[in-house]
């Protein structure tokens, strides 16, 4: 498996992270990803984190002030957070 120095900052990798990880890199490989389906391994990435908690806090509270909205609205507020956990650059990819 191919690691970037910046995963190796970011995520402590301990126990079966690495094998998550690796699953991770695999599905991003997959040409024709949906905005849905990125969303969900940003957030699966996030929880490899040191402070897995803060993207949880992040999103439940754009979800609380989004109850109002109709189900689709709601998922393209959620999709559409300004957040930290987008996937380090793979140029830099060591192995």
């Amino acid at each position: 498996m191919v690691i970037t120095p910046e995963e190796k900052r970011r995520y402590p990798l301990v126990g079966k992270d690495a094998e998550i990880l690796e699953h991770i890199h695999d599905i991003e490989s997959i040409s024709n990803l949906s905005s849905d389906e990125y969303f969900l391994l940003r957030f699966l990435r996030s929880q490899l984190e040191k402070d897995w908690r803060a993207p949880c806090s992040q999103v439940l509270a754009v979800w609380a002030t989004c109850k109002h909205l109709s189900p689709v609205k709601r998922w393209e507020k959620l999709k559409n957070l300004e957040v930290e956990w987008w996937p380090p650059s793979r140029r830099d990819a060591v192995s």
